[in-house]
């Protein structure tokens, strides 16, 4: 087994719906490093910073249940970051960010004897480039990764009411870039493949960014439709599987991450696998990511894995 570090933010997430309030653990990286424990193929390491109110107890479950290993994990003075989350007629979802203890992670506190374990890291934070240590971090650690030729992934997750003003999205992309010219793997939604490529055909915004990295593997998640993915300077399309009954789309993209970094970790992809074996990989994580929609909250399907 592999050890697969996730480094960002654990947050709640607040739902509104129907005049309803509910809380849900959430942050894009600690789904992901839930969601690959939970796969039980590698070892998953969570590296964020913890909050000191009433909602660590319910996270530090979370890491127990989920067999996240608590290595990398600290703990902050500050309260948990809260994201709330509204919920639209066809289940999309729209955040407000409450920034508090997912900031506060600091890489210089780990030893190198921890850090000497890694074997993949996935750079999926919807905080990371936000000011404050975990951005500090969030570059340490890709250094480290560049160094001694760790593989990654990168998932930008942007977040519409974090990166509000034209200069703050031109810095949003600015920090993305470096991820994207070196990731082993690279996952987009299709408003972050038009925003960081300004390419509106998206066969084409892909190419592009073969072009800059074309050791590559780049998925582009489309909802219910399919999932694009470029794999040697091919275009490909996998379709998704819809769901019986949907309920929340927050973790979909999260959980087809997961899947797929615990498939190219397992089976430990390289230039010499085909389209149909990578096709194969993408189904699998399609069908992962069907399941998290099913139900409220990123992580509460984990509950219900097939």
């Amino acid at each position: 087994m592999k050890n697969i570090v996730s480094i960002g933010e654990v947050l709640m997430d607040v739902y509104s719906e129907n005049n309803t309030i509910k809380s849900e653990v959430g942050g894009a990286s600690f789904n992901v490093a839930c969601s690959i424990g939970a796969l039980k193929q590698n070892n998953s390491y969570f590296m964020g910073s913890l909050g000191n109110d009433e909602f660590v107890s319910p996270i530090k479950d979370f890491v127990k249940k989920f067999n996240v290993k608590e290595d990398f994990i600290q703990e902050s003075d500050k309260p948990t970051t809260i994201a709330k989350v509204t919920l639209d007629e066809n289940k999309e979802r729209f955040f407000q960010f409450i920034r508090n203890s997912d900031a506060e992670y600091s890489l210089s506190k780990e030893s190198n004897e921890k850090l000497s374990k890694i074997d993949f890291i996935h750079f999926g934070s919807a905080t990371g480039f936000l000011e404050g240590n975990l951005k500090e971090s969030y570059n340490e650690l890709f250094e480290f990764a560049i160094k001694n030729n760790i593989k990654f992934s990168f998932d930008p997750n942007f977040r519409d009411k974090l990166w509000v003003t034209d200069q703050e999205i031109k810095n949003f992309k600015n920090h993305c870039q470096k991820f994207m010219d070196k990731a082993s793997l690279i996952k987009f939604s299709e408003d972050e493949l038009l925003l960081l490529t300004e390419i509106g055909n998206q066969e084409e915004a892909v190419r592009t960014i073969m072009q800059r990295n074309p050791n590559a593997l780049v998925c582009i998640t489309r909802g219910c439709e399919d999932t694009i993915f470029g794999w040697k300077n091919q275009i490909n399309y996998v379709p998704t599987i819809l769901a019986e009954h949907l309920v929340d789309t927050t973790g979909a993209g999260d959980a087809f991450i997961s899947n797929l970094i615990s498939e190219y970790v397992s089976i430990d992809v390289d230039a010499n696998f085909s389209t149909e074996e990578i096709t194969k990989i993408i189904k699998k994580s399609n069908m992962f990511a069907n399941q998290t929609v099913q139900y409220l909250g990123a992580l509460s399907f984990l509950e219900h894995l097939n």
